[in-house]
């Protein structure tokens, strides 16, 4: 977006413009994991195994990725306000079809139908916040939204375990619903209008040389890993972790209320390793990552030890994400735009990819092991391929490209 657009929009109230999308956010992106849990409940439901019923995870991931593509020309079409409200109304009745599906296809498809309509919001609020949010209070506002979409990772889970536990797996669609609904109105009445004519909001970038593509060949490749693994490592917990864990309801949705302290921290530890190049940092994260897998691997068997080293994985994971995103806004220069769609699309594809890396293997260690070398691998290819504007996480240009143009990566990274 143009500094001018920007200085002629109206300033939209902080707190009320947070405190509304904020938990839509969360409301949005727990639908995205909330399958992971309901695999056992949803393979009963559709006579299916549940390796087979991860497919209700992938539907969702990739739709979403693709949904991701699709925001720049709803917008242009129908204005921010519009394309964001109209995307939970349309998740929300997709949403209540879900739990009258009777088989693992038209699960899946309506779970995709899902994952399309909310894939459309995350870019959309981001570039709204770029234009609407004072300056100051952008990086704010920003880390709150995309804390509350990777927080998901973990607060679907337990959301999805709990209300199935409690009411049936149906019970989880048919609250989360009316929810979405009213999300979708509070929106629309929270967001402000389009300052200008949608399609007046160019990004100046038409005449702009295009990125080398070698430069960002490892960022992309390295964005299919980041969700990919960590949806890889929490499915191969639910098809295979230990008979203590898998059998024990309470010992599971302890393992993945651990993890929460990983992402609060990964917030908290932000402005620090902010200091460190964006390039170095995703690479430094990628390798713990790496090495968080391999223990999990190697603790396969114990709870704690499990549940230490999935601590690990996921706040290297939720470091990594911001770091690349840094990275490839730097690298992309004027095309950033584009070249961001492209990586939040790979991004997600990774996420729907990850649910059916544990069929290759039938158990967790061969899971964990394959995922270790995937971010061990990603962590060389940033590390020294990458280009060397990525480590250039104080600069300039970084800070103020990457903000307004998060859009494109919806993480929950």
């Amino acid at each position: 977006m143009d500094h001018s657009d920007k200085a002629s929009a109206p300033t939209a109230p902080f707190a009320r413009t947070l405190w509304t999308l904020a938990p839509a956010a969360v409301i949005l992106a727990c639908q995205a994991y909330l399958s992971i849990p309901l695999m056992p409940y949803l393979a009963d439901a559709w006579h299916v195994t549940q390796e087979a019923s991860a497919w209700a995870t992938s539907a969702f991931a990739i739709a979403f990725a693709c949904g991701s593509l699709l925001a720049a020309p709803l917008t242009k079409w129908l204005g921010r306000r519009a394309t964001v409200a109209w995307s939970f109304a349309v998740l929300a009745a997709f949403t209540a079809i879900m739990p009258l599906t009777g088989d693992l296809l038209s699960g899946s498809v309506v779970r995709a139908l899902q994952g399309l309509a909310a894939g459309v919001v995350p870019p959309v609020v981001y570039v709204y916040f770029g234009e609407r949010l004072p300056g100051e209070r952008l990086a704010v506002g920003i880390t709150i939204f995309s804390s509350c979409l990777s927080g998901c990772l973990v607060i679907g889970q337990m959301a999805g375990q709990l209300l199935a536990a409690a009411a049936g797996w149906d019970s989880v669609f048919w609250i989360s619903a009316p929810l979405l609904a009213v999300a979708a109105v509070l929106i629309y009445k929270v967001m402000l209008p389009d300052a200008l004519p949608p399609a007046s909001h160019g990004t100046g970038q038409s005449t702009a040389a295009a990125p080398h593509l070698g430069r960002l060949l490892p960022l992309f490749l390295s964005a299919l890993v980041v969700l990919g693994g960590i949806t890889a490592a929490y499915t191969a917990v639910q098809l295979y972790g230990p008979e203590q864990l898998v059998g024990d309801a309470n010992a599971i949705l302890a393992l993945r209320a651990s993890a929460l302290p990983a992402l609060i921290a990964s917030v908290l530890l932000a402005p620090a390793l902010s200091r460190i190049g964006a390039g170095r940092r995703a690479a430094g994260a990628l390798a713990l990552a790496a090495l968080g897998m391999a223990a999990a691997g190697l603790a396969h068997d114990s709870v704690i030890g499990l549940g230490a080293a999935l601590f690990v994985t996921m706040l290297a994971a939720t470091t990594a994400g911001p770091a690349l995103i840094q990275a490839v806004g730097t690298a992309a220069g004027a095309s950033r735009a584009t070249v961001l769609a492209v990586y939040g699309f790979l991004l997600n594809l990774g996420a729907g990819l990850g649910a059916q890396v544990p069929q290759l293997f039938g158990r967790f260690v061969g899971v964990a092991l394959c995922v270790a070398v995937g971010f061990g691998v990603a962590a060389l290819l940033v590390g020294f391929l990458a280009p060397s504007s990525a480590g250039a996480g104080r600069s300039r240009t970084a800070r103020q490209s990457v903000p307004a143009e998060q859009a494109h990566t919806t993480t929950r990274a």
